[in-house]
């Protein structure tokens, strides 16, 4: 603030305008009024639409506040202000506005004495209310640079793959390969392709990834090419605050103990002299901390692996701006190259005969010298354990006894290197023999699962009851398949519908079904098919209602039906015999425990071997029993299988042994199998299935169809036991997946399989297996 104090003197210098305000002693009467002129000088650098009003405002003890608007002629705001009451403590305040009437500039000056008949000069700096936004950014940074391969040939080409990142939202990262020699196919992409010179030596290629604010980063790889009552006059001067444009640092990632050189670039449009002075959030030292170049070096590694760099900018009148870059700070980003296979070996190019095995040798090296490691893969067939050492590897490979059809033997070997870059090297194996395949042949008049098949004594194949639909759709009817002409005809139907029954050929040539579920409760009636007339006739009840039962045909000719679902819902341990020749059921002893959905086989000494199954209270059995019919129908036990199994299989096998295969129990679906006598554990089938189906072949060998994969869904994959070796192989795949469907051998050697559902529903198709 400035103030003058001017006599009648100064009045005559300012002639015509203070004559307006009076001067000398004929104005004493006057004394309590007078006037002020109030001048205001605009900076150049302001617009037209910056400032297009500007308030006065005084105010004070023992007066009243009054407020005048300036007006603007040429470059200059003024005005008169009259009769302003002589004082002290006066407070000058000014306001300028812009055309949206905004308040862009203020200030004030107070105390002021205002005194009788003189001239009081009081000078206002408006400050700017907004100042500009501080600049900030981080700069961006390099995480990765592969050169492949890091020694190419005169005119070879170098994959060249780098990845960066800019943590501020909004940036746009640009990107420039540069090399002394050579040529880039993508210059400004982070993929692209070196092609080296005609001439051999090391350059150096330069990756520079630079943000839309002016921060860049830099990494480089070497190439090897080988080969009161008076008067007033106010002054209102504006100041805008210098304004922060950009900040760099070169390099934008150092090392602790490495400088980077950090400029500022600012402006202030009031033209004032700009000073300087650099801070960093982290431990470092400074040189020309207060120019607008700095160099800064970090002496500890900060948290976060970032540092910001900060600059203050003064203009020396109170304005000031900020900007500041995030440097990172920590080891050095270094060009990695994956391994080299230099070498490759394998014993033969096609299958060897039965029993042979082929041996693979990879050797490799690492640019970087770091260790390597070996993995081993093969698309069918068994691999051995790898042998490996620093620099190679080497496994066996046992080849399957066929593959299916589209299938290829191929073994891929994949090195290691500590920096997890890896590289893939294949060998290929011809001459396998293909396995069985899958065939469509006619559709059941009807679609139908849960029901049952029998191969008849004349070659074909009864079909009887099941389900039709997942809500009610019971069937009572029958139909039968020619394999020879490969379709189907009805016959004649049941008297009762039924599902999940069973079905036995007896020794003269019928089939006996016996209970089952109506869709309205579990029923113990039975039936007689004579495949002579095509017609179905009844024969003598169960003594127990039953559904999910085992039947059995005993070496006597008689059938042994045994558990099942009873009569209240609940698993049963009961069994009976049925005489075919008094059509007939007689009791015989009771299983040891109840048993539901569980699984039957007649042993070559004509016991009968029951697994699995659900139990009489929710869990599941991994016990099994042998019948006796020798010894008056006792049962004992036949061991513990090692996992508890419910919807499995059970095949009796050539050597007089039994298979089981998959299931469910202890929660999960089950890829294992098991061989009783007595029991031990199988080859793993590889892939988990329930409610499949499976046959013995003619081959001794056992086929395991469709059911549920591990995701409760039905499959279309089928795969082969194979006794001898104890292990299983996959074969071609059914056209449709399936469940709830049946499984035959038929006379010609081939497996027909009908019906079940699927995600589609329920199924009227039927395939033919030839193995």
């Amino acid at each position: 603030m400035r103030q003058e104090s001017r006599s009648g003197l100064a009045c005559l210098a300012l002639g015509v305008v203070l004559a307006l305000a009076g001067c000398g002693g004929a104005q004493q009467s006057k004394e309590a009024e007078g006037s002020a002129q109030a001048v205001v000088t605009l900076p150049q650098a302001l617009s037209a639409s910056d400032v297009v009003r500007v308030e006065l405002t005084v105010s004070g003890a023992g007066m009243t506040t009054r407020t005048d608007a300036l007006v603007k002629t040429g470059g200059q705001w003024g005005g008169v202000l009259g009769q302003l009451p002589a004082g002290t403590g006066r407070t000058f305040s000014a306001q300028a506005f812009d055309a949206s009437n905004t308040v862009r500039y203020a200030g004030q000056v107070t105390p002021v004495t205002i005194q009788a008949g003189q001239t009081t000069a009081v000078t206002l700096l408006l400050q700017e209310l907004n100042a500009p936004a501080p600049f900030e950014n981080v700069a961006p940074r390099i995480l990765s640079l592969v050169a492949s391969p890091g020694t190419v040939a005169p005119g070879g080409q170098v994959a060249l793959q780098a990845t960066a990142e800019d943590p501020n939202a909004g940036d746009t990262l640009t990107y420039a390969w540069a090399a002394s020699t050579g040529s880039f196919g993508a210059a400004s992409s982070l993929s692209t392709a070196w092609t080296a010179p005609a001439s051999a030596g090391p350059v150096v290629l330069t990756l520079t990834v630079t943000d839309s604010k002016g921060a860049s980063a830099a990494l480089s790889v070497t190439i090897t090419v080988s080969t009161g009552n008076g008067s007033a006059a106010v002054n209102v001067d504006f100041n805008t605050w210098p304004q922060v444009a950009g900040v760099t640092a070169l390099p934008s990632s150092v090392a602790v103990g490495q400088s980077t050189q950090v400029t500022a670039s600012a402006n202030d449009s009031d033209g004032d002299n700009l000073s300087y002075q650099w801070t960093a959030d982290c431990a470092g030292t400074w040189t020309n901390a207060t120019s607008a170049s700095a160099s800064f070096t970090p002496s500890a590694q900060p948290s976060g692996g970032t540092c910001a760099l900060t600059v203050t900018v003064h203009d020396g009148r109170g304005g000031q701006g900020t900007g500041s870059l995030s440097i990172y700070v920590g080891p050095p980003t270094t060009a990695r190259f994956p391994p080299e296979v230099v070498e490759t070996f394998q014993s033969v190019t096609s299958v060897p005969p039965a029993g042979g095995t082929v041996v693979f040798r990879v050797r490799a090296s690492d640019p970087q010298s770091s260790a390597l490691s070996y993995s081993w893969t093969a698309s069918v067939g068994t691999l051995g354990v790898p042998s490996n050492g620093p620099t190679q590897s080497a496994v066996m490979w046992t080849p399957p006894a066929c593959v299916v059809s589209g299938n290829t033997a191929s073994i891929t070997a994949t090195v290691t290197n500590a920096f997890n870059l890896t590289t893939v090297t294949g060998f290929t194996v011809s001459g396998l023999s293909l396995c069985g395949g899958w065939a469509a042949t006619g559709a059941m008049t009807s679609p139908r699962s849960f029901h049952t098949a029998t191969l008849l004594k004349n070659g074909t194949v009864l079909v009887a009851g099941g389900r039709s639909a997942a809500s009610g759709s019971f069937l009572s009817t029958a139909e039968v398949y020619d394999p020879v002409s490969g379709t189907w005809s009805a016959t004649g139907p049941m008297a009762s519908i039924r599902e999940l029954h069973s079905a036995t050929l007896l020794p003269s040539g019928k089939v006996l079904v016996a209970g089952g579920y109506t869709g309205l409760g579990r029923t113990a009636t039975a039936e007689v098919y004579d495949p002579a007339s095509g017609t179905w006739s009844a024969t003598g009840p169960m003594a127990s209602i039953r559904s999910n039962h085992t039947a059995t045909l005993l070496t006597s000719g008689k059938v042994l039906v045994a558990g099942g679902y009873g009569s209240s819902s609940n698993n049963i341990a009961t069994a009976e015999l049925y005489d075919p020749a008094s059509g007939t059921w007689s009791a015989t002893g009771s299983m040891t425990s109840p048993r539901r959905d569980h699984k039957a086989a007649l042993l070559p000494d004509g016991r009968v071997i029951v697994t699995g199954g659900w139990n009489g209270s929710g869990g599941i059995h991994a016990t099994a029993e042998l019948y006796h019919p020798a010894s008056g129908g006792g049962w004992g036990s036949a061991g513990v299988m090692a996992l508890p199994r419910v919807a499995h299989t059970m095949t009796l096998l050539n050597d007089g042994k039994v298979l089981v295969a998959g299931g469910y129990g202890n929660g999960r679906h089950h890829a294992t199998a098991e061989v009783y006598g007595p029991w031990r554990e199988a080859g793993s089938m590889a892939r988990t299935s329930v409610s499949h189906t499976a046959t013995l072949l003619k081959n001794g060998k056992v086929l395991v169809a469709g059911g549920e994969g591990g995701a409760s869904s039905s499959v279309a994959t089928a795969r082969v036991y194979d006794p001898a070796s104890d292990t299983w192989s996959e074969t071609g795949s059914m056209a449709s997946p399936r469940r709830g469907h049946t499984e035959t051998l038929i006379p010609n050697g081939k497996v027909l399989i009908s019906g079940g559902l699927n995600s589609e529903g329920y199924l009227a198709a039927a395939e033919l297996y030839t193995p």
